[in-house]
């Protein structure tokens, strides 16, 4: 309908409900793929209003586990050996089990260390293959039915999903991930990664060191333990920032199951021990590029420069209604603009989130894979964090990375690069200048010989009407024309 030109039209959000409700309920009674797909949905606000975001939001990871013998299997197979060779003990029962594996207690035969096995679900990729051969044909016969093309990349959104899913299946990229984060956080000894055995990795079966803590939202577990859950909070979040706007690689998974908390040398101290390296995100010197001339249009209130940067990373499809999406982005920048960190800190921020949610599913804006994982994991911090102190004040802790990333701080590297960005927009700008009379000078020439032609309407609807009798060749010669 809007491709239409009637912009009044809203989805029927009871509908959409009642379909996901279904949708549901069918892919936990099916598993695997289906539940990830739930789960990669619920992170699409561009794509779902907030009930839909917020009924998948609530799908579980947690399914029943493989059997025994099939984890021994898959060891012996990888490994090339007896598995009691590689461990002296191997729990039975799983410690636990998603919809793409689960992971065992061991002791390692040879060193006596304590391990954590993460194995493969039976059958796997050969699930996965079937289960996104059906997604794709859906989406083929949707296509062939229905126009969405101005509505909603379908094919491109399943190539999102693909990539994600074969990247998690890939143990050996797990490890790599794990590694890397490892070698991220050497240096402070407040960020825990467990150590990888790499004689023991394999595209099905990957070795970790285990890691004994106490998850982050168990509340009575950690006040038990005497841990200063504030300070959780405020390690867990700055090491999510850190990852963000310096090291550009990210751990996109940040559910209570994948964070846990120990108790430090120094007293109430917390350590956070991340794990699970399966979902990461990246942000390449591009993104960032852009990134940063989204933050500075914000702050020199230029909705234009800040369509043209959401344009060059990807929000923005070539299609969409620029002028219009221009226009709800400069109320939301009136709206927030000039406010004082004491302002910004007392606004709610589910409330902000939604405004931003509204402007994305409103505005036919789309969301790049790599941010939508970072929007889900900054929303899963929000709500941890919150749970475990009311008090913690989200943005208050954003703000000095923020200003670090932007080369705003009082650094002369930082100023350096603030000053060379202001340089290379008043260049932009002056290029802009010494273009306009030539371009002015075209539009008068077009104008002389009649090229252009000028419609004045009553409205912008009648407009809008006139338009399209033009295109359909039945323009009856009502519009004033110069």
């Amino acid at each position: 309908m809007h491709a239409r030109g009637n912009y009044e039209e809203r989805p029927d959000s009871d509908v959409l409900i009642k379909v996901l409700a279904a949708f549901r309920e069918t892919a936990l009674e099916l598993g695997v793929l289906m539940i990830k797909l739930g789960q990669f949905l619920s992170s699409r606000v561009d794509l779902l209003p907030e009930q839909a975001i917020v009924l998948l939001s609530s799908m579980q990871d947690e399914v029943p586990p493989a059997p025994f013998d099939h984890v021994v299997s898959v060891i012996e197979s990888e490994l090339g050996k007896p598995v009691e060779e590689v461990f002296s003990m191997l729990e039975r029962k799983c410690t636990a089990a998603a919809s793409l594996g689960q992971v065992h207690k061991a002791v390692l035969a040879s060193t006596g260390e304590t391990v954590a096995v993460k194995i493969q679900r039976p059958g796997i990729e050969q699930l996965a293959r079937m289960d996104l051969s059906t997604l794709k044909f859906v989406i083929w016969i949707i296509t062939r039915f229905v126009d969405v093309n101005g509505i909603i990349d379908l094919m491109g959104v399943y190539h999102e999903f693909q990539r994600t899913i074969y990247e998690e299946i890939d143990y050996v990229r797990e490890a790599a991930n794990a590694r890397r984060f490892k070698e991220m956080f050497k240096d402070d000894p407040m960020i825990y990664i467990p150590r990888v055995y790499d004689q023991y990795a394999s595209r099905h079966l990957l070795v970790l060191e285990w890691i004994d803590g106490i998850k982050i939202n168990d509340y009575t577990a950690l006040n038990a333990a005497g841990i200063n859950r504030l300070e959780v909070a405020k390690r867990t979040v700055c090491a999510y920032f850190y990852q963000f706007f310096e090291a550009g690689f990210f751990h996109a998974d940040p559910h209570p199951g994948n964070i846990f908390v120990k108790k430090g040398s120094a007293g109430d101290r917390p350590i956070i021990t991340f794990v699970d390296f399966g979902m990461v995100g990246s942000l390449t010197k591009h993104m960032k590029k852009f990134m940063k001339d989204v933050f500075l249009a914000y702050i020199t209130r230029d909705a234009r420069s800040l369509v043209h940067a959401l344009s060059q990373l990807g929000f923005i499809d070539e299609g969409a209604n620029l002028d219009s999406i221009e226009r709800a982005i400069s109320l939301m920048i009136e709206r927030y603009h000039g406010m004082t960190l004491a302002e910004v800190s007392e606004l709610d921020l589910l409330e902000m989130v939604q405004d931003v949610e509204y402007i994305l599913y409103e505005q036919h804006i789309q969301i790049p894979a790599q941010f939508a994982f970072t929007g889900r994991a900054v929303s899963i911090l929000a709500g941890i964090s919150t749970g475990l102190a009311p008090e913690f004040n989200f943005i208050e802790v954003a703000v000095p990375y923020a200003r670090k990333f932007l080369g705003l701080g009082l650094d002369v590297k930082g100023m350096e690069q603030t000053l060379r960005q202001l340089f290379n927009q008043l260049l932009e700008a002056g290029r802009a200048l010494l273009k306009l009379p030539h371009s002015l000078e075209q539009i008068i020439t077009k104008l002389e010989s009649g090229q252009i032609e000028v419609k004045f309407t009553s409205n912008e609807q009648s407009g809008r009407r006139r338009l399209r009798r033009r295109r359909s060749g039945r323009d009856n010669g009502e519009s004033s024309s110069v």
